[in-house]
């Protein structure tokens, strides 16, 4: 064997191992032979801007991480046994010479905006780093029966390049979370919240990688307020139904220049019906299935839209058969009207909602 393929067999050799060894970040960890365990508190700030037809909303958090590096215990100085402190700039400068984790925030719309505020560092080793971070993470959840239901706000933060055989994280304490009145005044927009929660999970970041990296998984669910689906979108549905049932109250047979509000007016309710699901549009969800409030749309401008034929039907057979037959056909329009109504959304709401 030629001194040179002895040599690229050497070097074939010592990629082949180092590529099996885990990839250790240029500081390393503290400990080499065990996983670091970071202590991880989250206050939860502000939560707005809850976008239905995006799957995103707006968060910002007060974070904090608490571990233990031996390599930064000191003595400490007569008189003064507290912990060094590092605040903002001066925090941010002192982190690029010791280790310390990076958080992801994954899923999220664009990237996260994070500030820190403060390291400390206790004589013993302890470290305390404390940020603040904004983000606008993707919800998953599924709106079938919008304006009403339930949605669960998720916020995934993994670590972004140290695997489980480095890093663990353990849950510390998060606020507000058992004081549902607290979370309310986190949450702004029409969502009332039921319940929040967190826990410590793993998962691959790469589809060629099978490391596993430690994440935090916090839910947030929360209910849409009633009271807002209903004057936002049943109560309008209702108050246009009820007037297109009303114009067919007017009798044509009686004075002929009825028509012409009863047909005008119902035109107009189909374009208003139209116009409103267009302005409430921020409010809707886009989704790829129908929703409670599609159906409920939709079967209202079906409705106008046969009320505007019935009453052309109406004019057209008072023309043509006089008032008798008109007024028959009228009075038999006017009672199957809500009654089709009713048994077309009771059939509907089943049948296109699963």
């Amino acid at each position: 064997m030629s001194v040179a393929k002895f040599g690229r067999h050497i070097f074939f050799a010592l990629l082949f191992c180092i590529v099996l060894q885990p990839a250790w970040a240029d500081i390393p960890p503290p400990s080499p032979d065990k996983p670091t365990l970071v202590n991880v508190d989250l206050k939860l700030e502000d939560i707005n801007d809850i976008k239905l037809g995006s799957g995103t909303f707006d968060l910002t958090a007060q974070f904090g991480m608490r571990w233990h590096d031996p390599r930064l215990e000191f003595e400490p100085e007569p008189g003064r046994p507290g912990p060094r402190v590092w605040m903002g700039a001066r925090a941010e400068q002192q982190l690029q010479q010791i280790w310390h984790p990076i958080i992801d925030v994954n899923g999220e719309k664009g990237l996260s905006v994070a500030r820190v505020y403060s390291l400390s560092i206790w004589p013993d080793g302890h470290v305390e780093l404390r940020e603040k971070f904004s983000a606008t993470p993707r919800f998953d959840g599924e709106l079938t029966w919008f304006p009403f239901g339930h949605l669960t706000l998720s916020l995934t933060l993994t670590s972004a390049a140290m695997d489980r055989r480095q890093i663990e994280f353990e849950l510390g304490e998060l606020t507000p979370k058992e004081d549902l009145a607290a979370v309310d005044r986190v949450i702004h927009g029409n969502w009332v919240p039921e319940d929040v929660g967190w826990s410590v999970s793993e998962r691959t970041r790469m589809v060629h990688s099978n490391n596993l990296y430690p994440q935090i998984d916090i839910d947030i669910r929360v209910e849409h307020d009633f009271l807002d689906g209903v004057h936002k979108v049943l109560l309008p549905l209702i108050v246009i139904a009820l007037a297109s049932w009303g114009l067919l109250w007017l009798n044509p047979t009686v004075q002929p220049a009825f028509s012409s509000p009863r047909i005008g007016g119902t035109t107009t309710l189909i374009l208003t019906t139209i116009a409103l699901k267009f302005v409430l549009g921020r409010e809707l969800p886009v989704v790829h299935y129908l929703t409670l409030a599609d159906v409920l749309f939709n079967v209202t401008i079906i409705m106008l839209t046969i009320s505007l034929l019935t009453s052309c039907l109406v004019a057209a057979v008072f023309t043509e058969r006089g008032a008798d037959a008109a007024r028959s056909l009228n009075r038999v329009i006017g009672r199957l009207y809500p009654l089709i109504y009713v048994v077309l959304l009771v059939v509907s709401i089943p049948l296109f909602i699963e």
